[in-house]
């Protein structure tokens, strides 16, 4: 296909969620999952098993990154698109760690820090963003479920403050 930049289209900004990221967290046993599922067309990727007193929701379980990866590769089917509109990653600090084991086994080692010269977390992170950006050039809804992580800062007047954010381990969080 040629490049033609004398017809370019305007862009449209649809309002469903074909193509968009969302990230949900919160504290335990809030309704994460529970949200995730009633998006429309959802196919839930468990990495943990959260999703299973949800009555009506497609999900799969993911035990391994090459579950995952095998998800990925359905997901480009025509028959697939023509039944999800969004895929959730529940939780995204799992799917990390699976992506990091799976990594280690290509390489023969147990711990990502035992591939030289940081080779380990340069390819899973590779490997991680590569998939993640699959999801949402397939057209469909990306929604990542992540657990809340606490911490306390002091401010300049001595007082803290609790701050929640997303627990994603930093390389994860930085994708």
């Amino acid at each position: 296909m040629a490049i033609d930049i004398l017809n370019i289209k305007p862009s449209v900004i649809s309002r469903d969620l074909k193509g968009k990221y969302i990230c949900i967290y919160s504290l335990p046993k809030v309704g994460k999952t529970s949200l995730a599922c009633q998006f429309p067309n959802n196919l839930l990727l468990g990495f943990e098993h959260g999703w299973n007193a949800i009555a009506g929701a497609k999900a799969i379980d993911i035990t391994k990154w090459a579950d995952f990866k095998m998800v990925l590769r359905q997901l480009e089917k025509p028959e697939a698109k023509e039944l999800y509109d969004t895929v959730t990653i529940d939780t995204v600090g799992i799917s990390w760690q699976m992506c990091e084991d799976f990594t280690c086994a290509q390489n023969g080692v147990q711990k990502i820090a035992d591939i030289p010269w940081g080779g380990g977390y340069t390819a899973c992170k590779k490997e991680f963003e590569n998939s993640l950006r699959k999801i949402t050039q397939l057209g469909y809804g990306l929604v990542v479920i992540a657990h809340v992580e606490r911490r306390i800062e002091k401010r300049a007047d001595d007082s803290e403050v609790e701050i929640l954010g997303p627990a994603i381990p930093k390389r994860a969080y930085e994708i």
